[in-house]
């Protein structure tokens, strides 16, 4: 009998595996649907060549009618460390004012004077040692060691132009251009599960099983008591006197408590799922950072386009030797923070990749080229996640809602005005010198009613879903914010992605990491 079960051994479960373990009275069950990362996910370039492969989930939305009928990749990793394990593994927190924003909606105790300190607590901060770093925590950050001239010319170009320079994105302020912190150790991905699960594996009291697909909750009179699974094909179970952790992120969580009847009843009923606890806000509050590309030839032969059969076989010797040269970058270094009007805080997050790709390297042109990004960092479209069968094996529908949920136009008129200014980036040296033409079908686009279009047609994921099962003490939230609990159930907490009550402004890898850090607080301490 295990005193601790944890549903996904992504980023949080990862966390709470450590932390949980470290009284050797205690004996823990990790749970996991795929296997261990492959040589792939530790390599930092190659986070894209883990798409649409068994260590990808390979979700896709449902046609999303703000984006022309499109359904809309999404990737999600499925392997030890999760989606932490095929993340760009960018560090950062967010700004003060998005936690202070959750504390304000009911949640006691996560403004940002409480988060503060507690995400300094898990920060190995490598480079800078100041007042708004830790230097002693598990979690490996630090500058990229690896940068293209290319990347330089980006972050050069915005400050001439006349946005800030800044040096840390974690520090004083957001705004500016400037370069990335990421969790690299050595020239290797340094995630959650390398840097809390692998060192906590060699205790006894911790047990780790992969190749397990979670089939339901095990629910009784109020009270989850375990889970069903299915191992290679063949039904399993596994309970406790404990509790149960769920960790299974954004998708996997809100899916695995609808098929166990926990959720909006009238829609469980729909489907064939006898509600065994009414809680109208499973599913709900999906939220993701929306993503438009567009991209500029270069010059001269640079960058990922450049690379051919014998550059790749020759960096990935020279990463496997020594962990250097250009694999040990993710290429998402050059970046910046601005504001799409002066009265908001940043909510436009840029990238400057050296690559003309198109949906994160998964399509190239056929010459090399530099690929802008513009990322909404505080998006008004809301969607949802629902069963489309009571089937445990099939996928659930995605429905973010992009655009139509914004009955404000807010989030299209936000990114057409992140396209001008990223145009703006591009025609100011040095990079100007380096570019030589915008590549179709943008180039074409010149009006708000273009670029609009080109948006609705061309847009991404960043890969961050979130928010599906909320923290709160709302009519819609499903966690309590202080224990991290089910409202209404015994025995079951839930620490992932699915908790946010609103998007923050920055990658939420780092503030999944805080969940699982406060959540293994308040279950040890009871």
């Amino acid at each position: 009998m295990y005193d601790a079960i944890i549903l996904g051994a992504g980023s949080a479960g990862c966390v709470l595996a450590n932390r949980l373990s470290a009284d050797p009275a205690r004996k823990v069950l990790v749970l996991e649907a795929g296997g261990q990362p492959s040589i792939t996910s530790r390599m930092p370039s190659d986070w894209v060549a883990l798409f649409n492969t068994h260590e990808d989930w390979g979700y896709h939305t449902v046609p999303q009618a703000g984006c022309r009928g499109r359904r809309i990749f999404w990737p999600r990793g499925k392997m030890v460390g999760g989606s932490g394990s095929m993340n760009a593994m960018i560090y950062i927190r967010g700004l003060p004012y998005d936690f202070d924003r959750w504390e304000a909606l009911g949640n006691p105790g996560w403004g940002w004077k409480d988060v503060f300190e507690d995400f300094k607590s898990f920060e190995g901060n490598k480079d800078i040692q100041d007042e708004f770093h830790g230097n002693a925590g598990p979690l490996h950050v630090q500058h990229p060691e690896y940068l293209h001239p290319y990347e330089q010319a980006y972050v050069d170009a915005g400050v001439n132009l006349g946005y800030p320079r800044n040096d840390d994105y974690n520090g004083a302020s957001q705004e500016g251009f400037g370069f990335f912190q990421f969790t690299i150790r050595e020239g290797e991905r340094s995630g959650t599960g390398r840097a809390y699960l692998k060192p906590a594996m060699e205790r006894e009291n911790l047990t780790l099983k992969t190749g397990v697909l979670l089939t339901g909750l095990i629910v009784e009179k109020g009270r989850v008591k375990g889970v069903r699974y299915l191992e290679n094909g063949v039904p399993g179970s596994v309970e406790t006197d404990g509790e149960v952790f769920l960790t299974a992120g954004a998708i996997g969580s809100a899916q695995l408590m609808l098929l166990s009847g926990v959720g909006p009843a009238d829609e469980l009923k729909a489907v064939g799922v006898d509600p065994v606890h009414d809680l109208p806000g499973v599913g709900k509050n999906l939220v993701d950072h929306i993503n438009i590309p567009f991209s500029y030839y270069t010059k001269e032969n640079e960058g990922i386009g450049a690379w051919t059969a014998e550059d790749l076989a020759a960096s990935q010797k020279e990463w496997e030797e020594s962990k250097t040269g250009i694999r040990a970058s993710a290429w998402v270094a050059a970046s910046a923070h601005v504001r799409s009007r002066p009265d908001v805080e940043p909510d436009l997050q840029f990238y400057g990749a050296v690559s003309p790709q198109r949906d994160y390297g998964r399509f190239l042109a056929s010459k090399a080229g530099f690929t802008f990004h513009c990322t909404l960092q505080r998006p008004e479209s809301v969607g949802e996640i629902t069963l489309r069968t009571a089937d445990p094996v099939a996928y659930p529908l995605i429905d973010p809602k992009y655009f139509t949920s914004d009955p404000t136009g807010q989030d299209i008129a936000t990114l057409i005005r992140g396209i001008r200014i990223q145009r703006e980036v591009a025609a100011t040296d040095p990079l100007a010198s380096l570019l030589d033409g915008e590549m179709q079908p943008s180039a074409e686009c010149r009006t708000d009613e273009e670029l609009e279009h080109y948006i609705r047609g061309h847009c991404t994921t960043l890969y961050h879903a979130s928010g599906t099962c909320k923290m709160g003490r709302d009519e819609m939230a499903v966690v309590d914010p202080e224990t991290f609990r089910v409202h209404g159930l015994e025995g079951l907490r839930i620490c992932d992605a699915s908790l946010f009550p609103k998007m923050i402004s920055g990658n939420i890898n780092t503030t999944t990491v805080l969940f699982a850090e406060r959540c293994a607080r308040a279950a040890i301490g009871g």
